[in-house]
């Protein structure tokens, strides 16, 4: 079965004029800076927005093993951090109803909530497999990706800064702007699903003017 994250790599290689990589194993110069730099570039991107797609609720199992603190009752295990979820959590219930109110009676240390409740679900971003990603993210990766590689990999600055332009805007957008805000805002309506770096893309052939 074909690995997806080296489908991902390759096409940001391919964005930088280099050849695809076979696996993240092959004796290359070039697979050993992707195998280093690929899972941190897709964490931080998953990380720098609240994704939609990657949202998801949890119900968390009690842990024994976890010591509450300061006079809470209860420990509870979060999803673990960088395989299962990325950054922090975003929102707590006492709950499985999905209209249930936030709480803020708890505290998060390490890898568990400790709270009174008998009961938690919290709310976060997930570490989404690349086969899960929409068209806007898959391609916002691999734009960003070619960014993140484009400097190790081809010793060519202007390259980093073209595809990091291309990726998240100019400088003074804060690295909001570009494919970025695209996919951001796609993700909001849950559309296109499509890559935007299609040229018949029309949020693609407005934005960059068509063909590379």
């Amino acid at each position: 079965m074909t690995d997806s994250r080296i489908d991902v790599a390759s096409q940001a290689l391919a964005r930088l004029g280099e050849p695809a990589i076979s696996s993240f194993e092959e004796d290359s110069e070039t697979a050993e800076k992707v195998a280093r730099l690929y899972e941190p570039t897709i964490l931080q991107l998953l990380s720098s927005h609240d994704w939609s797609f990657a949202t998801r609720r949890a119900s968390l199992p009690e842990d024994a093993s976890g010591t509450p603190i300061n006079e809470w009752t209860r420990a509870f295990l979060l999803p673990t951090l960088r395989t299962e979820r990325v950054g922090k959590i975003m929102s707590v219930f006492n709950s499985t109803s999905l209209r249930s109110p936030k709480v803020f009676d708890f505290e998060l240390q390490e890898r568990w909530l400790f709270t009174d409740y008998e009961t938690i679900v919290v709310e976060y971003i997930a570490r989404v497999p690349e086969t899960d990603w929409p068209g806007y993210f898959h391609t916002l990766a691999i734009e960003a990706l070619a960014a993140t590689l484009a400097l190790p990999v081809t010793e060519i600055a202007s390259k980093d800064a073209q595809h990091r332009e291309i990726a998240f805007g100019t400088p003074s957008q804060g690295g909001r702007g570009g494919l970025f805000e695209t996919a951001a805002e796609a993700d909001a309506t849950g559309d296109p699903t499509q890559s935007l770096l299609d040229d018949h893309d029309p949020i693609y052939a407005a934005r960059f003017g068509g063909h590379w």
